[in-house]
C-alpha cells in the first residue's frame, strides 16, 4: 500500500547543531557541541550511560532548549519555529513511552496528524488513509484495535514509529528504541528502520548496544561526559579509542557473527 498524497513529499532538511551547551545548574549536561545530520542519514549515537544522549536528542527535538549555541533545521533556526511547525518536520520517540494509558493503536497512531490539523479540528479523510497506511506499513493491522498496554514491546515500538509515519516527519530522532526488545524485534524493528532510511528519511537512534549500532547505521556519534568525542563512519567509530575510554573496553575484529529475521509462523 503507497502514502496517500496528502501534500508534495518533501525531503528532510539538514539538522544542525552549533556550539550547543545545556546546563542544569551548576553542571553541564552538554558541552560544545557541534554535529550535522545530513537529509537522508542514518546515525547511530553512541555512549556509557549519563554520557547525555537523551539530553542530546531532546535538543534536536526542540524540546530542550540549549543554554548556549543553536539548532538549525534546515536554515531555520528551531527555537524561531512553533511546536507544531517542528512536528511536522521531525518525529520524537522518546525512551519511554506511557504505556498504561488505555488508547487503541489506532487512536495513538491517529495522534500523528494533529501537528497538521491542529489540536481541536476534525480528522479529515486523508487523515484517516494516512492513519490506515501507517498502521499498515508497520504490520498492525490486525492490531489496530488493541490497546497499548496489550501490546509487546516490539508491537508498541512499532505503534509509535506508526504514528511518526502519520505524522510525516521526514527526520526520525529515536532514544533507545530497541530497548528492552528481545534479538528477533531488535532485528525487526531495525530492519524497518533501514526500510524507512531508504525511502529517504533521516534517521538518528540512540542505542546501547554496539552490535545493532554495526550492523545498521553507517554513521556514528560518540558522547562521553557530555562531549561529542568521535563522529565518522561507524566502524571506525567503534574501533577507536574515544569509545574504548567512554566504555571502559577495548573492540576488536574477530570471527563475524551474523544474525538474519526470518519468517515466523
Amino acid at each position: 500500500m503507497t502514502a496517500p498524497a496528502s501534500s508534495p513529499v518533501e525531503l528532510p532538511a539538514a539538522l544542525h547543531a552549533n556550539g550547543v551547551r545545556v546546563e542544569r545548574g551548576s553542571k553541564a549536561l552538554l558541552d560544545d557541541i557541534t554535529l550535522t545530520l545530513s537529509a537522508g542519514s542514518m546515525t547511530v549515537l553512541l555512549g556509557p550511560n549519563g554520557a547525555g544522549k537523551t539530553t542530546l536528542i531532546r535538543v534536536l527535538a526542540g524540546i530542550v532548549p540549549p543554554t548556549k549555541g543553536s539548532i538549525l533545521l534546515g536554515t531555520a533556526p528551531l527555537q524561531s519555529l512553533s511546536r507544531s511547525a517542528i512536528a511536522r518536520k521531525c518525529a520524537y520517540l522518546p525512551q519511554q513511552m506511557g504505556t498504561d494509558f488505555e488508547i487503541c493503536v489506532e487512536d495513538a497512531v491517529a495522534l500523528g496528524r494533529y501537528a497538521h490539523i491542529g489540536s481541536w479540528a476534525a480528522m479529515r479523510r486523508i487523515d484517516y488513509e494516512l492513519v490506515n497506511w501507517a498502521i499498515e506499513r508497520v504490520g498492525l493491522t490486525s492490531l489496530r484495535q488493541r490497546t497499548i498496554p496489550t501490546l509487546s514491546g516490539g508491537e508498541r515500538q512499532r505503534a509509535f514509529i506508526a504514528r511518526a509515519l502519520a505524522q510525516e516527519a521526514p527526520i526520525l530522532l529515536l532514544d533507545e528504541p530497541i530497548a528492552a526488545l528481545d534479538i528477533g524485534r531488535q532485528i525487526d524493528l531495525m530492519g524497518l528502520l533501514k526500510e524507512l532510511n531508504a525511502e529517504g528519511r533521516t534517521v538518528l537512534a540512540a542505542l546501547h548496544d554496539l552490535r545493532p549500532a554495526l550492523d545498521f547505521f553507517p554513521d556514528a556519534l560518540l558522547l562521553d561526559a557530555g562531549r561529542l568525542t568521535a563522529q565518522g563512519p561507524t566502524s571506525e567509530v567503534i574501533q577507536g579509542q574515544p569509545l574504548a575510554a567512554a566504555f571502559g573496553v577495548k573492540v576488536r575484529r574477530a570471527e563475524q557473527i551474523c544474525f538474519d529475521s526470518i519468517e515466523r509462523p
